[in-house]
């Protein structure tokens, strides 16, 4: 394996993706938590964005009360024009679906969140967020996927599928 690739799975691997995971859920859980919890398919499209460098600077970049709406239009902006980045998000997130499954399963492996398999929804068992040791960068990421977490609980699966371009 080359330096490189050693270095993607080094930060690419499901633990870090089970922590990413859980913000999510429990950011998610905590905007919509009569809902019963967050569809196992969302959870599909968030580490294809929050690993991805030019996604994740957007979602940093646009106001958690601006909403998904506006973080996707970002990538429309005639002067930037990036669409390609956010018509990518589907593909990635096939690219992600062996390592999303093994972060799902982390995480309900460490207790981070827990499975309503019934209704195929993920809710939290911690919403605490941590308070130390963890490093700025992965701070960032906690950050962007608490927000994504925020903007999809006031939206429907179709509503995110239509803005995002993506299909569950």
């Amino acid at each position: 394996m080359s330096v490189l690739g050693k270095e993607v799975e080094n930060i690419q691997n499901p633990a870090l993706g089970a922590t990413i995971l859980w913000r999510f859920i429990s950011s998610y859980y905590s905007e919509k938590a009569d809902d019963g919890g967050v569809p196992i398919p969302l959870l599909y499209i968030i580490l294809s964005m929050i690993y991805h460098t030019e996604t994740l600077e957007v979602i940093l970049s646009t106001n958690k009360s601006s909403g998904l709406r506006m973080f996707a239009d970002k990538f429309y902006v005639s002067k930037t024009s990036k669409s390609d980045v956010l018509l990518s998000i589907h593909t990635r997130s096939l690219e992600f679906k062996e390592l999303t499954t093994d972060s799902i399963r982390v995480g309900l492996a460490s207790k981070l969140f827990g499975m309503i398999s019934s209704e195929g929804k993920m809710f939290p068992l911690s919403k605490a967020p941590p308070k130390s040791g963890i490093p700025d960068s992965i701070k960032s990421m906690h950050k962007a996927s608490e927000k994504l977490g925020d903007w999809c609980a006031n939206l429907t699966l179709h509503e995110i599928s239509t803005i995002l371009k993506v299909r569950f």
